[in-house]
């Protein structure tokens, strides 16, 4: 089918529940926990219109809640990421004695006795640009029984501060916030992933709805042609009492009506199939619920509308739930590569520490004979006093460099995720031409519904003519049982195509707002996250938000963006 360059121009058929819904929002919350198993929800006689069925399946589809567990746990992985740069702390205590026989005189007793105890604290964090720092403080206090000793005993304390920075391998920003990154993405496509489950049960549920409602009325449809089948049946009796038709007449009429009881019977089994599917959509899990009786209140009514070929792809190309999770996992393998390229890298970092220390104790004075001439007492407050008077100062700085001869292991993995990365951009680019396709066949499938209507509303007056015309010839004499009965079987198979063709457009309008990605939002149905989160930026512009500043190897060419060219 050829489409207008500008504007096509349908019919529409459009259920004023759609109204409703716009004016009554229907929120889904995305937190799991949110359904209320086991409880009853019909009743024995259900009137339902669309926005009722909505919310029932909104509010107790299964799927939409294992689909909440999984965005729940997506979620818990973004928190448990950000763990990487939670600050630590430490504490370290241990005591210790220790006696052993004296081999010279240098020891100072014939049995050496010594006890020490150890408390050291400190305090760390990694920083998203991969440097760490630690403060620290250490304590001890040492004593012995050997006379050598200038304090004895002796309380050590000192403050530290170290500092350790990468400046190859694990430097950066977007190297050290990729598993957030990755796990953000993750969340986002499993929030995604529930939006295309709510759109998916939206569409069921309403196709379903419109399903029921063509099924009861072709259910009417059914009983009317019985009826007239039955009335022609009663005109042969009489006109076979009265000598103008012959016995054989009445045989062929029992016939017809008999094969029109049959086909109710048909009809009446697919309504309760149509009933089913919608209870099942509904969510209904109580047995007294799947014997309600469903009673449709909305009606389809006619409307024109104007579609716009141009807008709806580009609408499509915007909103797609399928573009946005093909982007986010582009943009993980985009984190991938950038990963694996500072992985390959050599391994160069400097630490620097810097402190204050304190020793103090006590002390015994002794002349040349080793008699105690004098006892100055000290303490650990004293070694405190000199660290915070900053008397004595100790320091360090130094690096390590450490390079992988070949790196075949790390050069091996930058190529799988540059593959990988190729893969996901051609993913998204195939992707893109499956939503226009799509599109395109929708808008097809609204202006084809449109001129169906309309020909089947002809079909529908004409064989109604036709059979008034064809009664009045047998009630003349002027046609035959047969004539009649196969003209009123075409009525009742061009109202069946009308009432069919009206429901299949509107299916098709409901396949359009999916193929534009509109559906909920033309259904007023709204989603919600009960905490949004804050979007934190960490610098202006960072590079994970840009596509492609990653990847810019001429092996990684084309990019998605070339793909419509």
């Amino acid at each position: 089918m050829r489409h207008s360059k500008n504007l096509a121009w349908v019919a529409v058929v459009v259920a004023g529940a759609v109204t409703i819904l716009a004016e009554e929002p229907v929120k889904v919350v995305t937190t799991a926990g949110q359904q209320t198993r086991g409880a009853r929800i019909g009743a024995p006689e259900m009137k339902l219109s669309m926005r009722d069925a909505v919310r029932l399946a909104l509010g107790h589809n299964i799927n939409l809640e294992v689909s909440r567990l999984g965005l729940a746990g997506s979620t818990a992985a973004l928190d448990g990421s950000r763990g990487l740069f939670d600050p630590y702390f430490n504490a370290q205590g241990s005591t210790s004695e220790s006696s052993t026989p004296s081999t010279n005189q240098l020891v100072g007793a014939d049995i050496a006795t010594s006890r020490r105890r150890n408390l050291d604290l400190s305090l760390g964090k990694l920083f998203t640009t991969g440097t760490e720092v630690t403060v620290g403080w250490t304590n001890s206090r040492s004593a012995t029984n050997s006379s050598f000793y200038f304090l004895n005993p002796s309380y050590n304390t000192g403050f530290s501060l170290g500092l350790k920075q990468p400046l190859l391998r694990g430097f950066g920003t977007d190297v050290n916030r990729a598993g957030i990154e990755v796990a953000r993405r993750n969340r986002d496509m499993s929030r995604l992933a529930f939006e295309q489950i709510v759109i998916s049960t939206l569409q069921q549920v309403e196709s379903a709805y419109w399903n029921l409602v063509y099924r009861i009325d072709n259910l009417a449809v059914k009983r009317q042609s019985l009826k007239l089948a039955q009335d022609l049946l009663d005109q042969t009796r009489t006109r076979v009492r009265i000598g103008t038709a012959a016995p054989i007449d009445i045989v062929q009429s029992e016939a017809t009506v008999a094969a029109r009881e049959q086909e109710i019977i048909l009809a009446e089994n697919q309504v309760d199939d149509a009933a089913d599917l919608l209870k099942q959509l509904m969510g209904f899990e109580n047995t007294d619920d799947w014997q309600s009786r469903i009673v449709p209140t909305d009606v389809l009514e006619l409307q024109a509308e104007q579609v716009s070929l141009e807008a709806a792809l580009d609408q499509a190309l915007a909103r797609r739930v399928e573009l946005q999770q093909k982007q986010l996992e582009t943009e993980i393998r985009e984190v991938g590569l950038l990963t694996a390229r500072n992985a390959a890298l050599p391994a160069l970092g400097v630490n620097v520490n810097y402190g204050y220390t304190g020793v103090d104790g006590t002390q015994t004075v002794r002349d040349s004979s080793g008699n105690v001439i004098a006892v100055h007492r000290g303490g650990w407050d004293d070694a405190l006093r000199q660290v915070t008077d900053l008397d004595y100062r100790q320091w360090s700085a130094g690096f390590q460099f450490t390079y992988t001869l070949g790196n075949h292991d790390a050069k091996a993995r930058m190529a799988q995720r540059r593959y990988e990365l190729r893969s996901a951009r051609q993913s998204l680019a195939l992707q893109r031409q499956a939503v226009i396709a799509d599109v395109r066949a929708a808008v097809r499938g609204l202006e084809a519904g449109a001129k169906s209507i309309a020909a089947a509303i002809k079909a529908r007056e004409l064989a109604e003519r036709n059979l008034d015309a064809e009664q009045k010839k047998f009630a003349n004499g002027m046609s035959t049982n047969y004539q009649v009965l196969q003209i009123q079987e075409d009525l009742a198979a061009a109202l069946a195509s009308e009432l069919y063709s009206k429901v299949a457009f509107r299916i098709a309008r409901v396949q359009y707002e999916v193929a534009i990605g509109r559906l909920p939002e033309t259904m007023g149905v709204s989603i919600a996250d009960d905490a949004p989160e804050a979007p934190k930026v960490t610098r202006e512009g960072p590079s994970w938000l840009k596509y492609g500043s990653w990847t810019t190897d001429a092996d990684l060419q084309p990019r998605v963006g070339d793909a419509g060219k």
